[in-house]
C-alpha cells in the first residue's frame, strides 16, 4: 500500500484521547507494511478542545498569520494554512547532531478539523530507517509549514542528514516556524530559562508529572536495544507527544499576546513585543506596547527602553512633540547615571536636530559622557557651544 494511500486511511480513524503512558510491557504502538518497508507508528489523536495546562491547543488555528510573520521575521508564514501546519520533533540517539546521531523518535503532528493527529513513528533496531524517512517526507510534502523547537539549528539538518545516508529523497521544506527563536526574542528577556519545559510552566501552566529529562534520553534507547526495559521507552514516548502538543500551545500563546496588549502582561513582554513590531515596521503596534511596558510599573530600565522605544516611533511618525514627552518621561524614570546618561543622550540630540534648540541640547550635552565616552561627549559640547556662539 503507497504511503498516500495509508495517510488517506488513517485519516478516518475515530479520534481517541493520547494517552501513551498507561502502556506497561510493552511497546506502545504498532508495526505497519507499507510499500518502503515495515514502520513501527504510534498514532494517536487529541480530542478537540484538548488544553496543554491552562491553553487551548487549537487556539493555533485561529492565530493571526500576519503576526505570526512578523514573530518569526519571516514573511513566508503571511497567509499561510495553518490547518495544514505540522509539528515536527525527534528524540536521537546523541545531543549534538552530527553523522552518527540517529533519530530514533520522530514525533509529527497535525490538525484534523480542531482534533490534534499525533503519529509518533519509532525505530526498534538501528539500520531501519528508510521507512520512516520516506513517511515523514511524505507528510512535509502535504504541509503548509513546518512548527519545530529548535528545529532550524537541530531536528531538520539533522532529518537532512539521515535522509542523505539513507538514499532517501529529502523533500523541499515549507516555511519553517521555530518557535525556540520567538520564545528568545519575546521571553528571553524576562525568563532565565525559554527551554520548552520552562515554557511550559511559566507561559502555559502546564508541569508534567514524572517526565524523562532530554539528557537521559539516548542512553535509555540504548538500554531498549540492549534488551532492557519497554517502559523507560514507553516515558521517552509520552516525553515526544507532550512536545509535539506544546507547540501548538505556544503558537497560539504567543501570537495571541502578539495580537493586541494584554494588560496583565509582564511590562519586560510588552516591551519585547514593542520591539519585534518596530522592527518589522508595525509602528502603530510597537507604540501600543511601548505605551503599555512604559506605563506597566516595571523596573526602570524597562521604563526608560520603553519611553526610547515610544520616542523612535514618534520620530518616525514626524510626531515631535509626542516624541519630547517620550523622551522627558524617560528622563524621569532613569534612577541610575548610566540611564540617565543614555536618555541625557538622546535629549541632546533631539532638542539640537528637532527642537533646534542649542541651549537646552547644551545643558543635555554636558552629562552624556558615561553614554558615549569623554571624547565624543566634550566634542558635542564644544560643537554645540562654537554654533551658540555663532547666533550671539
Amino acid at each position: 500500500m503507497s504511503i498516500k494511500r495509508d495517510l488517506a486511511r488513517l485519516s478516518k480513524t475515530a479520534p481517541r484521547k493520547l494517552d501513551v503512558a498507561s502502556v506497561r510491557g510493552a511497546l506502545p504502538g504498532q508495526r505497519r507494511e507499507t510499500e518502503h518497508g515495515e514502520l513501527h507508528m504510534i498514532d494517536e489523536y487529541l480530542e478537540p478542545h484538548h488544553h496543554h495546562g491552562r491553553s487551548p491547543i487549537a487556539r493555533a488555528l485561529q492565530v493571526s498569520t500576519e503576526r505570526l510573520a512578523q514573530l518569526a521575521l519571516d514573511p513566508a508564514l503571511e497567509g499561510v494554512d495553518l490547518q495544514g501546519a505540522l509539528f515536527l520533533d525527534t528524540e536521537t540517539t546523541g545531543l549534538a547532531g552530527g553523522t552518527g546521531t540517529v533519530p530514533f523518535l520522530i514525533g509529527i503532528a497535525w490538525f484534523e478539523d480542531e482534533s490534534m493527529r499525533i503519529q509518533q513513528l519509532f525505530l526498534p533496531d538501528l539500520g531501519r530507517e528508510a521507512p520512516m524517512l520516506h513517511w515523514v517526507r511524505e507528510r512535509i510534502r502535504q504541509s503548509s509549514c513546518v512548527v519545530s523547537f529548535n528545529g532550524k539549528t537541530f531536528d531538520w539538518p539533522l532529518l537532512r542528514n539521515r535522509f542523505v545516508l539513507n538514499r532517501v529523497r529529502a523533500p523541499a521544506l515549507p516555511p519553517h516556524l521555530d518557535l525556540l527563536h520567538c520564545a528568545r526574542r519575546v521571553l528571553g528577556p524576562r525568563l532565565r530559562s525559554v527551554r520548552l519545559v520552562e515554557l511550559e510552566r511559566r507561559v502555559l501552566g502546564m508541569y508534567r508529572e514524572d517526565d524523562i529529562s532530554g539528557a537521559l534520553i539516548p542512553q535509555l534507547y540504548f538500554d531498549y536495544l540492549d534488551g532492557g526495559d519497554v517502559s523507560p521507552m514507553a516515558k521517552v514516548i509520552e516525553h515526544n507527544a507532550n512536545d509535539l502538543i506544546a507547540l501548538a500551545a505556544l503558537v497560539g500563546e504567543l501570537v495571541s499576546h502578539f495580537d493586541e496588549v494584554h494588560g496583565a502582561d509582564d511590562p519586560r513582554d510588552h516591551l519585547a513585543y514593542a520591539k519585534v513590531a518596530a522592527r518589522t515596521g508595525d509602528d502603530a503596534r510597537a507604540h501600543s506596547f511601548a505605551t503599555a511596558a512604559a506605563s506597566g510599573g516595571g523596573e526602570a530600565a524597562c521604563t526608560v527602553e520603553a519611553c526610547l522605544l515610544t520616542a523612535q516611533v514618534a520620530r518616525r511618525g514626524g510626531a515631535v512633540d509626542e516624541e519630547e514627552r517620550a523622551l522627558l518621561r524617560a528622563l524621569e524614570a532613569a534612577n541610575a547615571e548610566g540611564l540617565r546618561a543614555a536618555v541625557r543622550l538622546a535629549l541632546a540630540k533631539f532638542y539640537e536636530h528637532r527642537r533646534k534648540d542649542l541651549a537646552r541640547a547644551l545643558e543635555h550635552a554636558a552629562e552624556t559622557a558615561l553614554a558615549e565616552g569623554e571624547e565624543r561627549s566634550e566634542h558635542r559640547m564644544s560643537r554645540l557651544e562654537r554654533r551658540l556662539s555663532r547666533r550671539t
